[in-house]
């Protein structure tokens, strides 16, 4: 038999014993080219392996890294390592293992392994620290349920002489790595939720935010503050400039099935602050408290693309009927920006449809007296004039304009007598205007919007 024909015999036979699941666990984005990947994959799973006979692959359920098994460079020498998750059982003890792997002179070996008693992987992220070396950071468990209290961020620390150190910061429900001062060293923020207990004797633990630092020899927590007990769940965790001065850690969250509000945490020094201020006290109000929307809600954004992030604080529009499912369109939502003193100012007045992706800031002359009626069927939302009578009741009064959304293809064979004329296309998406009224003050206002008209970024 040739010699090529045995040698790929014998690797054929060689990959079907290792599970399929050991290829997988790669992530295509940090696949190497053949043959190279094959040795390293092979070598990979050997190591993880063990002495076990098989290897169940665990794969974070959350983040960018999804893979069981990242490529990333934690020893910080230019070439990637790899860390590698799986079950473990022994002796009936079971949970997950995590293993740093790197490669020296063309060998793989294991660096560390750490051992941990939750069933999953929440996520992996990487930090930057001091000297450009980087922090690997492992949540485990899970941030579902009705207490963040069953997730945990563990760090691991690369010691430059051959292995790692573990270090548990603690519980979390959310977590974001940021760089709150700009110095290209990492910060990471966690946010946990109010757990009450039932036990005699004991107290209920309140929600905070922490923020843990790097700059030292190992991880510490550098700052925290009380989060807003009220909050059953976190819908968006972000972080961005507030303000020429101040950048801070943005908390989208839901206060019940249908409220949400946003808290804003910002460090000073070593002070982390949640603004509003006066969390969880009798006097606290939230400017920022709004309905829960069911699809596309309303959610903190730099909306105007000042560089600048914005919040929205909303008001029900006049006149909608009561038999009308609300909706994004059936709100005035002054989006507020906060001024290098940390106070709240309106940046802009604006109709949203966040199903349909579009805004437009409302002129004055329309505020108190413009209603929206969205019909998500045709794609369609109907402006209307609102108007009071002599008792001062709301009523409906002419149509003023409407807007919506065609595909292309829709568009094209629309016919010459639909009444709309284009305000923007963009891919297979053309969105429309049809001005009804011929109040020459209120055309003016139309033409403003549609000169004004804008897609959500992103």
């Amino acid at each position: 038999m040739p010699k090529k024909l045995v040698l790929l015999l014998a690797l054929l036979m060689l990959l079907t014993e290792i599970p399929s699941c050991s290829f997988t666990g790669l992530s295509p984005q940090n696949l190497m080219s053949p043959p190279k990947a094959n040795a390293d994959q092979q070598s990979i799973y050997r190591l993880l392996q063990g002495a076990q006979a098989d290897v169940t692959f665990v794969y974070p359920r959350n983040g960018e890294y999804l893979s069981a098994i990242t490529m990333h460079d934690f020893t910080g020498d230019g070439v990637e390592d790899a860390i590698g998750f799986h079950l473990v059982e022994d002796g009936g003890v079971g949970g997950i293992e995590v293993q740093f792997l790197t490669k020296e002179n063309g060998v793989w070996r294991t660096l560390s392994s750490f051992r941990n008693p939750f069933s999953q992987v929440d996520r992996v992220c990487f930090a930057n620290a001091p000297g450009g070396g980087q922090v690997v950071l492992v949540g485990w468990g899970s941030t579902r349920g009705d207490t963040g209290r069953i997730a945990v961020v563990n760090a691991y620390v690369y010691d430059g002489r051959g292995a790692l150190e573990e270090y548990q910061l603690g519980n979390y429900a959310e977590m974001l790595l940021t760089d709150f001062d700009g110095n290209g060293v990492d910060e990471l923020f966690t946010i946990d939720k109010f757990v009450a207990t039932e036990a005699e004797g004991e107290e209920s633990t309140p929600a905070m935010a922490r923020v843990y630092a790097f700059d030292l020899e190992k991880p510490y927590e550098l700052a925290s503050t009380q989060a807003d007990n009220s909050l059953t769940g976190y819908t968006l965790v972000q972080s961005g400039q507030l303000n020429a001065r101040t950048k801070g850690v943005i908390v989208d969250g839901s206060v019940n099935a249908v409220t949400t509000s946003t808290q804003i945490f910002t460090l000073d020094g070593v002070r982390l602050r949640n603004f509003p201020g006066g969390v969880n006290t009798s006097e606290y109000t939230n400017p920022f408290s709004r309905p829960s929307l069911s699809t596309s809600p309303i959610s903190s954004q730099d909306i105007n693309g000042d560089g600048y992030f914005e919040f929205p604080a909303v008001t029900k529009l006049p006149g909608i009927p009561e038999n009308v499912d609300l909706d994004s369109t059936s709100y005035l939502v002054e989006w507020q920006g906060l001024t290098p003193e940390m106070e709240s100012r309106v940046v802009l007045r604006a109709l949203m449809n966040t199903q349909e992706n579009y805004w437009f800031r409302l002129p004055y002359l329309l505020q108190g007296k413009v209603c929206a009626i969205n019909d998500p069927k045709l794609r369609t939302v109907t402006y209307t004039e609102v108007i009071e009578d002599e008792e001062g009741s709301q009523l409906l009064g002419g149509t003023l304009f409407s807007i919506r959304v065609f595909t292309r293809s829709a568009w094209e064979n629309r016919g010459e007598t639909s009444g709309y004329s284009m305000i923007l296309a963009q891919n297979d998406l053309v969105y429309g205007i049809q001005v009804v009224t011929r109040n020459e003050n209120y055309r003016r206002c139309i033409e403003e919007i549609t000169r004004n008209f804008q897609l959500l970024a992103g």
